[in-house]
């Protein structure tokens, strides 16, 4: 009884440390890709910037000067140069490495002033 009683605790705790901390719910930004989100970032310090050129919308700089892509950034915060907090996800996909992109892809889930 007692040897079964150990097996028992460590398959528990061998399943316990299985779960990830991060879910993997696939993102709805960038769906023919199938983006999975794989880091939660939370509060982070950004400036939001307005890009032209052949690709216009919004994008966030990080203070390390790293430009993530600003999916799901709320209309209200959509103005260049606005020093904001974000949270969401970073997202990946089987091709990321191999593809030329120059944005982070990232998931806004929430933004407040700074």
């Amino acid at each position: 009884m007692r040897y079964y009683s150990g097996l028992i605790c460590m398959a528990v705790g061998l399943l316990s440390c299985d779960k990830p901390e991060v879910s993997s719910v696939v993102s709805t930004c960038y769906p023919s890709v199938n983006a999975t989100r794989s880091q939660r970032i939370t509060d982070a310090a950004v400036t939001v910037r307005a890009s032209g050129g052949l690709a216009t919308g919004y994008l966030l700089m990080a203070s390390n000067d790293v430009a993530w892509s600003a999916c799901n950034l709320p209309d209200e915060f959509k103005r260049d140069s606005l020093a904001i907090y974000v949270s969401g996800y970073s997202l990946t996909w089987p091709a990321l490495e191999s593809m030329n992109i120059n944005l982070l892809p990232f998931e806004v889930t929430g933004a407040r002033l700074r």
